[in-house]
């Protein structure tokens, strides 16, 4: 009985692969860059896990599509600024991200601008998130 499970489980999993590699394909058609990040980018996923992407586009509207295999977070450079100041997924996105197609350099670019933006703002990651260091050293 256990081996049915087992089995079934490997056949979705392909099966989301093939679906993944699909999706990846067209985004990286379409985007300057396409980074990796959640679960499956820190390792911690599973067979079963979602795939959260990052497509790095040069202008448009942010914006967070649910796609059949997770979900496609949509980052326009020339908005680079606003998101930032507006969407935490962004960071999570840029510091746990693995680029999987497209230019190295405008990931890194993202990242450094985003780096400054937690440094700027004085943010400090938890598991529960982002938050301003100065509010979790504060005793209520």
């Amino acid at each position: 009985m256990f081996e049915r499970w087992l089995e079934a489980l490997r056949e979705v999993g392909a099966e989301r692969m093939a679906m993944a590699n699909h999706v990846i394909n067209e985004l990286c058609r379409r985007a300057v860059a396409v980074v990796l990040f959640g679960s499956r980018a820190r390792g911690d996923n599973t067979p079963l896990s979602d795939w959260d992407l990052l497509a790095i586009v040069p202008t448009g509207e942010y914006r967070v599509e649910v796609v059949s295999i997770g979900q496609v977070v949509w980052l326009p450079l020339d908005k680079l600024d606003d998101v930032l100041e507006t969407s935490m997924i962004i960071l999570d996105a840029v510091f746990d991200g693995k680029i999987l197609c497209g230019d190295e350099d405008v990931f890194m670019m993202v990242k450094r601008r985003a780096s400054g933006y937690v440094e700027e703002k004085g943010l400090v990651r938890t598991r529960a998130g982002w938050f301003r260091r100065d509010m979790l050293n504060s005793n209520p």
